[in-house]
């Protein structure tokens, strides 16, 4: 008896489906492109700005970026190894910050690698790849097919003879889901590959944790020798600098408007070269109302901390760190090129004491998955 294609061929499905190792690989990519930028402008800024070539040739940095770019999409398009991706990603982060540091030269006719939007540009892609990492990390409701995948994708790991019992039992945890297919051949599918993996003569590797874990775990147990009391009063003394600091800018700029003979001394310690770039005003304006909400808030979660209030104080906090991170922090690369670097680095490692507080201690159960 034979059946026509139609009877028992079901209809293609196109619709994408996300890599299980997606965060991590976004991940390695953002941390090599912030840390290359920053690097770069370091570097530049120690050497006075070298450059390598001769009178008629200048080999810019953004071609290392766009050659390191173009091997790390052929690192993914020859390899299958799961290695692979990590690799493309480190190239990636690294070739896309060696490139974007040049967009000044890439926007301006004149070629101004020092153009003032530039660094503001880039700050402005860096946020959008953080937005895209948080987009890619958030839980979505399993279904069949995407279990299906990362099961498949998975099983490299049996050709790698690298499988752990614990990968095996996220595969069958998987597998379990993906025998509720409504495609009788995919069900039947999970129910052969659960049988395969559970079998005993399938060789499996002991259980070490990868690299993100390994550091997190240390992390903690750094944290757990500092104690949540001390930890506690590291961040009240981090907040209230951090209010202080925001305070003290708005009253300098508020001393610049007001005393534009001594403006551009006052700016000096906090608006380095701003004179030179003529900023316009309302940017002035601009930070200066933002700084100062930021500056409020963070008062007003050191307050709350002091009153035991815990859990608002630091999502209050938190909020203040965003805030500084997308607005203050935005506005002040444009008034102060790469400068804001140290601006930047010291709110991100308020932010993350913040965050592991509310881990460690707030919410326990997230904190030991």
């Amino acid at each position: 008896m034979t059946h026509s294609v139609d009877a028992i061929t079901p209809s293609k499905t196109r619709s994408p489906v996300k890599r299980p190792t997606a965060e991590t690989n976004i991940l390695i990519s953002l941390t090599g492109f912030g840390l290359t930028v920053a690097g770069t402008r370091v570097f530049l800024e120690l050497t006075g700005y070298p450059q390598v070539g001769g009178s008629v040739l200048h080999i810019a940095h953004a071609i290392w970026g766009g050659l390191l770019l173009f091997v790390a999409v052929l690192v993914t398009l020859i390899l299958a190894n799961r290695w692979a991706l990590t690799v493309s990603a480190v190239l990636s982060g690294i070739g896309v910050g060696l490139f974007i540091d040049e967009v000044g030269k890439f926007i301006t006719q004149k070629n101004d690698y020092f153009f003032p939007p530039a660094a503001p540009l880039i700050y402005a892609s860096f946020l959008l790849m953080v937005l895209l990492f948080l987009l890619v990390r958030r839980s979505r409701p399993a279904n069949p097919r995407a279990s299906m995948y990362r099961v498949l994708l998975g099983l490299r790991e049996v050709l790698d003879n690298d499988l752990d019992p614990r990968e095996r039992d996220h595969l069958l945890a998987d597998l379990q889901n993906g025998r509720a297919a409504q495609d009788p051949h995919v069900a039947l599918l999970a129910e052969s590959l659960s049988a395969y993996l559970q079998h005993d003569s399938l060789p499996l590797a002991s259980y070490r944790p990868g690299l993100w874990k390994r550091v997190g775990r240390r992390v903690r147990s750094l944290g757990e020798r500092v104690g949540r009391k001390n930890h506690r009063r590291l961040i009240a003394v981090l907040i209230g600098l951090a209010g202080v600091y925001a305070l003290l800018v708005v009253t300098v700029l508020l001393a610049a408007s007001l005393a534009p003979q001594t403006g551009d001394m006052v700016l000096s310690a906090f608006l380095v070269r701003a004179a030179e770039l003529s900023v316009p005003p309302i940017w002035l304006v601009v930070r200066l109302v933002v700084q100062f909400v930021v500056a409020v808030l963070y008062l007003l979660a050191l307050l709350r901390l002091w009153r035991g209030r815990e859990e608002a104080a630091l999502n209050l906090a938190i909020f203040a760190a965003m805030l500084s991170f997308t607005g203050v922090n935005l506005l002040n690369f444009y008034l102060n090129q790469f400068g804001a670097l140290t601006s930047f680095f010291g709110s991100f490692v308020l932010f993350l004491l913040l965050l592991a507080y509310r881990s460690w201690y707030l919410a326990p159960d997230e904190a030991q998955q």
